[in-house]
């Protein structure tokens, strides 16, 4: 299985390098820039990789000042040492391209609509997603990268929140995955993958 997701995500890094300046990180995270108008942020707008198309469809022909770096994860396609799948984004892959790129402002595209501004901490167990302090540990995985490279996940995600935004779009909860780029001090929101192209249009006429 990763030999082949790797294959696959070989043939669209080199679709994708026809357009931008891609590349494919040692998690397996493929990556490419878009560029805006002068002025502007770098963004990095993080989303799974089985939703490329639609994340690509959403930003084609979008206006906006400054620069995008896309990136698609493939960890929730990862297999893990453990048998079991995984039920959405890991840690180590998102934090790895965080630190070596920093960009000014982190979105992440999730399933639901609207903004996502906030997430209450939570652990995944044998019996699903709960609270941080239900009873029960999180479970841990060892997760293969489709580069080969091994790594844990611990499944329990902290509580994180950004400052409300002055738009008028749905507010969701936000991905649990966002209190990843919190850590790290850079400013996080969740965008919904339904009608994503409206809220960034939203986003961006903002930034």
């Amino acid at each position: 299985m990763v030999s082949s997701l790797l294959e696959q995500l070989s043939a669209d890094l080199e679709v994708l390098s026809e357009h931008v300046r891609a590349g494919l990180d040692e998690f397996g995270t493929l990556y490419g820039y878009l560029e805006g108008g002068r002025g502007g942020r770098t963004y990095l707008l993080h989303a799974p990789y089985e939703e490329a198309l639609a994340v690509l469809r959403a930003l084609n022909g979008l206006a906006f000042r400054g620069r995008i770096l896309l990136a698609l994860d493939p960890s929730p396609l990862s297999p893990t040492l453990e048998g079991l799948p995984l039920t959405g984004p890991t840690r180590a892959p998102l934090a790895h391209l965080l630190q070596r790129t920093r960009p000014d402002r982190l979105l992440l595209a999730f399933p639901g609509e609207g903004l996502g501004q906030s997430f209450p901490g939570a652990k995944e167990t044998a019996e699903g997603w709960l609270p941080l302090d239900a009873e029960g540990e999180p479970l841990a995985f060892h997760v293969e990268a489709p580069t080969g490279l091994l790594y844990r996940e611990v499944r329990a995600y902290g509580p994180w929140e950004s400052p409300p935004l002055s738009l008028d779009l749905p507010i969701s909860p936000g991905p649990y995955w966002g209190s990843v780029g919190l850590a790290l001090g850079i400013p996080t929101y969740g965008v919904g993958l339904v009608n994503l192209r409206a809220s960034l249009e939203a986003l961006f006429s903002l930034w």
